[in-house]
């Protein structure tokens, strides 16, 4: 009877010594908000535009895992190109995080060699009063509808780049006074995707439209219409990269999405070489060609209309006021599938010549 009672104890304990070392969920395995803290003095970081050799600063993240203990892992990060990136454009700017392999392990962060960090962008606190005041900031907003365009892309297909919402505090090691929280998001690496997908990520200058997955394109296209994004194109891989798969197929896939509709940000403007004045204007972009099955692509987006909507009032970062022009927005745009004559002037008789 003793025998077992010990027994019983030392499975008890094992059990309960498994629980509390079972590993942190990684980083794209869940939509819960992260919680970060990154100390950074952006004002000194370095400009890859001003200095050739510039290079990855050291810092850290700092989180509390699920057992309430304090982490910290060592990141470097760098400033990536881009309207974002500029210091006139932006105080908190978009921004690339390395890891190294053995600092990870254990950590939402396994597995990762470098992510893409979109920030907020806007301005923080007002450090010129004896109380520093947060200051208001539209860039909120803008950071929710991009993620949440991320999210409805994975909607529509699997070939597309997780994100991760995070809540994060820029401690700044030069005067605590300018400390700040805000919303922002990872985006998983063009490379992690090819390989999640077993496809080659291809250069820039790889573009064979004999190649090209027509449907995937088709769907890319329908896609940017929907969210209201011109900024864009497969041909010169503008915001867009190319997969190869093994068998040949070369498809398409959309990122950098703050110039559409759906974020509306102040700043973004369409494309020059479409003839319309606003994002919140839409114009189709797509290729036209003879296989194309109208019907299936329309229906195809149709029938996403619940998911889509669920997952616009699922996502973080975005108040009252933001959820209701967003699903305003987007309803325009299944009215537009709803209506025969509108699908065939504003998409069908729009279509592009192949390149």
């Amino acid at each position: 009877m003793i025998r077992q009672y010990l027994i019983a104890c030392v499975l008890i304990f094992a059990a309960g010594n498994a629980a509390a070392q079972t590993p942190e969920p990684l980083l794209f395995d869940t939509y819960d908000v992260l919680q970060l803290t990154m100390p950074v003095n952006f004002d000194k970081l370095c400009r890859p535009w001003e200095s050739p050799d510039c290079d990855y600063t050291p810092t850290v993240f700092e989180y509390q895992d699920g057992n309430g203990n304090q982490q910290s892992i060592p990141i470097s990060i760098r400033r990536r190109d881009g309207w974002r990136a500029m210091q006139a454009h932006c105080q908190v700017p978009t921004i690339f995080v390395r890891f190294s392999a053995e600092d990870t392990v254990g950590t939402p962060f396994e597995g990762q060699s470098t992510l893409a960090l979109t920030s907020h962008c806007g301005k923080g606190v007002a450090t010129d009063t004896d109380r520093p005041l947060t200051l208001p900031d539209d860039f909120e907003s803008y950071v929710g509808n991009e993620y949440l365009g991320y999210r409805l892309y994975n909607l529509v297909t699997d070939v597309s780049l997780r994100v991760r919402f995070v809540r994060i505090t820029y401690a700044n090691p030069d005067d605590p006074r300018r400390d700040f929280t805000r919303n922002g998001f990872f985006a998983e690496h063009f490379k992690d995707l090819a390989a999640r997908m077993g496809a080659q990520l291809l250069a820039q200058t790889d573009f064979d439209p004999a190649r090209l997955d027509l449907n995937a394109a088709d769907q890319l296209a329908l896609f940017n219409f929907m969210i209201g994004n011109t900024d864009w194109s497969i041909e010169k891989q503008e915001n867009v990269f190319l997969l190869r798969f093994p068998d040949g197929r070369d498809v398409p896939v959309i990122y950098d999405l703050d110039m559409s509709g759906l974020v509306n940000a102040y700043y973004a403007s369409p494309s020059p070489d479409v003839p319309v004045k606003k994002v919140k204007h839409r114009y189709y972009m797509g290729y036209c060609h003879p296989d194309m099955d109208w019907s299936a692509l329309f229906a195809k987006f149709s029938g996403l209309e619940g998911d889509i909507m669920k997952t616009l009032v699922e996502t973080p970062g975005l108040g009252r006021g933001d959820r209701r022009e967003s699903g305003a927005y987007l309803d325009t745009f299944f009215d537009t599938l709803d209506s025969e004559e509108a699908r065939k002037t504003r998409i069908i008789d729009r279509c592009h010549p192949m390149p």
